[in-house]
This record gives structure tokens, sequence and C-alpha cells, in this order.
């Protein structure tokens, strides 16, 4: 089987595509950032991307796709660093309330604050047993 992502590329303006990433499960997990931003971005535009998942977190490229709990067919998108955008929400209420959150990209460098990839691993077993919308890992 065939292990893939959602990506979408915002600097090149690429809508949704379905990228294969690894052929087994701990291949997957075990794949960091860094790597898939290797396979998914041209190398000459490699230092001013940064990857970020479903919940808008940046990616830090030293950890793994497992640290960050990304499973099968989950959504990465890549933006240009320190780039800012405003996300619109519609709440679910009966009042109809909506409103607009700015969000500003940190750097996806780990450098003296990196987890080793077998902290990493073993930070999948704790994401696993947690709701994923309170887990909040730094």
């Amino acid at each position: 089987m065939s292990f893939q992502i959602y990506f979408t590329d915002k600097r090149r303006r690429i809508e949704r595509i379905r990228v294969c990433v690894a052929d087994s499960e701990e291949e997957f997990r075990n794949t960091t950032v860094e790597e898939l931003k290797r396979k998914l971005i041209p190398e000459d535009q490699l230092e001013d991307t940064i990857l970020v998942n479903y919940y808008e977190k940046t990616l830090k490229k030293n950890r793994t796709l497992g640290f960050y709990g990304i499973k099968h067919e989950d959504y990465i998108t890549a933006v240009r660093r320190g780039s800012s955008y405003t996300v619109k929400i519609q709440l679910q209420s009966s009042h109809g309330h909506k409103f607009t959150e700015t969000c500003t990209f940190e750097d996806d460098d780990d450098e003296g604050k990196g987890l080793p990839r077998t902290e990493s691993m073993d930070r999948i077993v704790l994401m696993q047993q947690t709701d994923p919308w309170q887990c909040r890992i730094l």
C-alpha cells in the first residue's frame, strides 16, 4: 500500500494534489518534514518555504510526520516563510457568528531544540491516546 498526503502549494498556486510519501506506514511515520519538503518543493525555493499542517501549525523540519500525528491522506500546505494571511472561519451557531484570524508562520528550524527520531516516535503513542483538537505539542 502507498501512504500519501494531499498537498497544496500557496506559493506556486498548486491546489490539492495527491502525493505518495512512502510504501509502508513505518516509513511514512519516520519521514522527516525536511525529507518531505525536498520531495515537494523545487530546490531553489526550499529555504524560503515552510510546510504547515491542517491546523495551520508550522512543521519543524527536523521532526517526523509521526511526531505531528500526520496520517495517510492528511493535508499539508506550503507557504512562503514569514508570510501571513487571513483565515475566515464561520462558527456553526444559531447566531451565525463570524470572525477572522491572521496567521503568521514561524521559522521551521529546530536547531538546538530538536528531538531525536526515537523521542519523536515515542510521542506517537501519546498522541494516539489524546484528542487531536486538545493536543498541542511545542
